[in-house]
């Protein structure tokens, strides 16, 4: 684990013990939470694991259900989550969504959750299920992973970097990973991800195809009333780097596939990645004009009487924090009304 992920995991466990859910004072209206997972299977332990924050153990999972129950949790649906923000009503209540549609959560998740009996939400990337969209930091993970140098002869991109050993792997991650959401656009990003799989023998079609749940696969999960099937873009950009019909084209064109696909049009969307560079204002009108009921991003918070259903808040259950302790914090709601009342002094006083 890097230093900075031991100092937060250190932040958050010192934030459990203080028990800061019992003092912290409690917005009103609040109502629960919804919590993202990605992957849900085994996580690599040969010290170069750059995505290792998206995957948690089928163990893991099941212990976070478990000990939030008994902590009078209630599990519900995306849809009875917003309802219930939107109302107003006091709750405790938390929302499962995985995003991308991982064949893990067939797998690994499915079985936990009709065991807890739990509802859960996957938010589909048809491209990917289309076979026709790589999942780019996959296969740059994947390319970094089996080679002692990486280089491509594109303009602006990391020089030829050396990747004997984890630190240079995950060093070499990093630069690339900038270089590919940062300085390049989702065109040139897809063709550049392209060429360096090529360039370093890494079969792109034959990784999704071993990731990603096919159609047959995502039907049989639906069939599950505990399940709801949510769009997630057909293409997994950041739409904030995109034009606004581009941007509307990607959320409807997804709808329209899944709909075709499972004879169900989904009520809510997630933007991929969620972060504010990725997704804002912007996106969350778009996404009530494409006629989604509700949508979501990735930063944290807590679902309250907002009165909207867009642009909603989810957090992170990450792979580096397996520890339920470190849940007690992050779904505190009055966590995030601290937050957030510290950024609006801060914009206030010029800070």
């Amino acid at each position: 684990m890097s230093l900075r992920n031991q100092v937060i995991g250190t932040g958050l466990a010192a934030l459990a013990m203080a028990r800061v859910e019992r003092w912290l004072p409690k917005p009103a209206g609040a109502s629960g939470f919804a919590v993202t997972l990605h992957h849900v299977r085994g996580n690599a332990n040969d010290g170069f694991d750059p995505n290792g924050h998206l995957s948690v153990s089928p163990e893991f999972l099941d212990l976070f259900i478990a000990h939030h129950q008994a902590e009078g949790w209630t599990f519900v649906s995306v849809d009875d989550l917003v309802r219930v923000g939107v109302s107003g009503r006091p709750s405790r209540q938390i929302a499962i969504t995985l995003d991308d549609g991982f064949a893990d959560n067939l797998t690994h998740a499915w079985p936990v959750f009709r065991r807890r009996q739990v509802p859960f939400t996957i938010f589909v990337t048809p491209g990917f299920c289309d076979r026709t969209v790589p999942l780019w930091w996959e296969v740059l993970e994947q390319i970094i992973a089996r080679k002692y140098e990486v280089s491509l002869d594109v303009d602006g991109a990391p020089p030829p970097l050396h990747t004997r050993d984890a630190p240079e792997k995950t060093e070499a991650f990093l630069l690339w990973a900038q270089f590919l959401t940062a300085e390049v656009d989702e065109d040139r990003q897809c063709a550049i991800i392209t060429a360096l799989a090529q360039a370093h023998h890494v079969d792109m079609a034959a990784h999704t195809e071993e990731a990603i749940m096919s159609w047959d696969e995502v039907r049989e999960i639906a069939a599950d009333p505990l399940c709801t099937i949510g769009a997630h873009t057909m293409t997994h950009p950041a739409l904030a780097r995109l034009p606004e019909a581009r941007a509307l084209a990607e959320m409807t064109d997804s709808a329209n596939r899944i709909e075709r696909e499972l004879g169900a049009r989904p009520a809510f969307l997630a933007f991929p990645y969620g972060y504010r560079a990725a997704a804002g204002r912007r996106e969350a009108l778009l996404a009530r004009q494409a006629g989604f009921a509700g949508s979501f991003t990735t930063a944290p918070g807590g679902i309250g009487r907002s009165g909207s259903r867009h642009g909603l808040p989810r957090v992170s259950i990450n792979g580096h924090y397996q520890k339920t302790k470190y849940y007690r914090p992050l779904l505190a709601p009055g966590l995030w009304r601290m937050r957030d009342m510290v950024r609006m002094r801060s914009a206030v006083l010029g800070n």
